[in-house]
């Protein structure tokens, strides 16, 4: 079997699964944020079951609302509090210690590998970064697993990335993410299949570029995104991991649907051009591209190694005039972390905007949000009119390298370069 029907299997008591068929598995955590959160938790009181199955597991997190820009918004924060209070949470990352749902859960040990986590947002893929099973659900079934510990799937198929090569300078996994949408495109080959990553150019990522690479599988379709876990994943969990898990990995004798071999030694930076995310090109043919807007954050691209890269390039050196660049971190732990190693100071005397870690503009509802006519240089996920405010601005997708150094030139251009 592979990492995913082995999950799969063993958290529903099965010898083996096989595609296609369905299974009742076990949770072991389930996440729920501020705007759908009060729903979320009105469906769990409807079962009547009392209690969540467990307070130590159903993680709760404020990031699309915090702070609160508007009065509605600032009214539906306190009504979610309320929720999670009334429901002895233990586990609530709230204003002043909150961060992106999906950093947090990683971040502070709530996923784990050889387990199954859901959350009510769709990039709930990111788990897959420590070998766990990270899937977004509706609120309904959040609501279910939180009265029973369980949910229920159908078994994927498998699909397995299989990357070798050498990471080149300003090359980042976000490329590579990039490259792969416009290798499969968005034609339904990939919707609720497992895409498994492999191989030494994989092996050499920290745990910052393995998150951007399963979070973004769901931006193609699929179920889950997984990398087996190892000794950066040892390295990484041993501090924080709240609970005990077992290394789990693919069969040499696993079957796959298909399987892809990608060298990344000839991999440049990449682009996702405007409305379409399978719209990638190499960064050199967009190269003189015009914008006023730059913007790294999100679930995606918010992580200290992102941070460390921007501040890399924009040392000593000025933000264009013409560009508002806005820089969020994922969580407030990397806030601390970016202001420890002297990255903020660097951003700030470069003319870079610092916000509160949150899911920011990504979602087109809060800090930051494009207007009309606006160009947005983004490192986020997603690039269809109106992801990030106004249906009559235009988003670009690429990495924090490009968008840093694009950034003093205010156009597009190659950080190698």
């Amino acid at each position: 079997m592979t990492i995913t029907e082995k999950i799969m299997a063993y958290n529903s008591g099965r010898d083996k699964v096989t595609p296609g068929e369905l299974v009742w598995t076990d949770v072991f955590s389930v996440m729920t944020m501020d705007y759908l959160g009060k729903e979320t938790f009105k469906m769990f009181d409807s079962l009547g079951t009392g209690d969540v199955f467990d307070k130590s597991r159903v993680i709760c997190v404020s990031d699309h609302l915090v702070p609160p820009p508007t009065p509605q918004f600032a009214t539906m924060l306190n009504e979610w509090r309320a929720a999670v209070k009334a429901h002895d949470i233990q586990y609530f990352y709230d204003l002043g210690r909150q961060g992106i749902a999906h950093q947090i859960m990683v971040e502070q040990g709530h996923v784990l590998p050889g387990k199954i986590s859901v959350g009510t947002d769709s990039h709930a893929n990111t788990y897959g970064a420590v070998g766990a099973m990270g899937n977004a659900v509706a609120v309904s079934d959040a609501a279910v697993a939180m009265a029973t510990g369980k949910c229920w799937f159908r078994v994927p198929e498998q699909v397995k990335f299989y990357v070798t090569g050498t990471w080149q300078p300003w090359v980042m996994a976000k490329d590579l993410s990039l490259h792969i949408m416009g290798m499969m495109r968005w034609n339904g080959h990939l919707i609720y299949k497992t895409l498994e990553f492999a191989g030494p150019a994989i092996d050499a990522l920290g745990m910052a570029g393995r998150m951007t690479l399963c979070n973004m599988t769901v931006d193609l379709g699929a179920k889950n995104g997984i990398i087996a876990p190892d000794q950066t994943t040892i390295d990484f969990l041993r501090p924080v991991q709240k609970g005990n898990w077992d290394m789990i990995a693919s069969d040499a004798d696993a079957s796959y649907e298909a399987i892809y071999e990608i060298d990344i030694t000839n991999l440049g930076p990449t682009v996702s051009r405007p409305d379409k995310l399978d719209d990638v090109v190499p960064v050199e043919m967009v190269v003189g591209t015009k914008f006023n807007k730059a913007f790294v954050g999100t679930c995606t691209n918010g992580r200290l190694e992102d941070i460390a890269m921007v501040a890399k390039i924009l040392e000593g050196q000025q933000v264009h005039p013409d560009v508002n660049f806005l820089l969020v971190p994922a969580s407030t732990q990397i806030m601390k972390d970016a202001i420890k190693a002297g990255y903020i100071s660097t951003l700030l005397d470069a003319g870079v905007a610092v916000d509160t870690p949150s899911c920011s503009a990504c979602a087109g509802i809060h800090t930051g949000v494009a207007g009309d006519g606006d160009v947005v240089l983004s490192a986020g996920n997603r690039n269809m009119k109106g992801r990030m405010g106004s249906k009559n601005a235009a988003i670009y997708l690429t990495s924090p390298a490009v968008v840093a150094a694009s950034a003093l030139k205010g156009e597009i251009v190659d950080p190698r370069r």
